[in-house]
């Protein structure tokens, strides 16, 4: 399946792989969450092992985080920028205009620390 833009995709030490594109957003663990929530919620952790890499998908390019290297308290970030428009005859477009992705941590010091890149 040809991944959509934004679309994000999380691995683990045991090779599973949580596609966002592949389960329609929902979550297999809870099916009220989608799968940034599962990400964020570990809930494949106990099953699969930690999260190894988190990925997502943006004007037909992959964007990589090794996520071994990592504070363990480290936490994915995906904000996408969208927009729509209506002409005078009531056609709708709408889309992605960009994306944020990376991670953020809490540091020693109890201050919230991010690494994120534009897209």
């Amino acid at each position: 399946m040809t991944p959509q833009d934004t679309t994000i995709l999380a691995t683990y030490a045991d090779g599973f792989v949580l596609d966002e594109n592949a389960t329609n957003d929902v979550s297999p663990y809870n099916e009220t969450h989608n799968i940034l929530r599962a990400v964020l919620n570990k809930d494949a952790e106990a099953d699969h092992g930690k999260l190894v890499q988190f990925s997502v998908f943006y004007k037909d390019n992959r964007y990589d985080i090794d996520w071994r290297n990592l504070p363990d308290n480290a936490r994915p970030i995906r904000f996408r920028h969208g927009y729509m428009t209506m002409d005078g005859y009531g056609q709708q477009e709408s889309g992605w205009s960009g994306m944020q992705y990376g991670y953020q941590w809490t540091d020693e010091h109890g201050n919230n620390q991010q690494e994120v890149m534009e897209l």
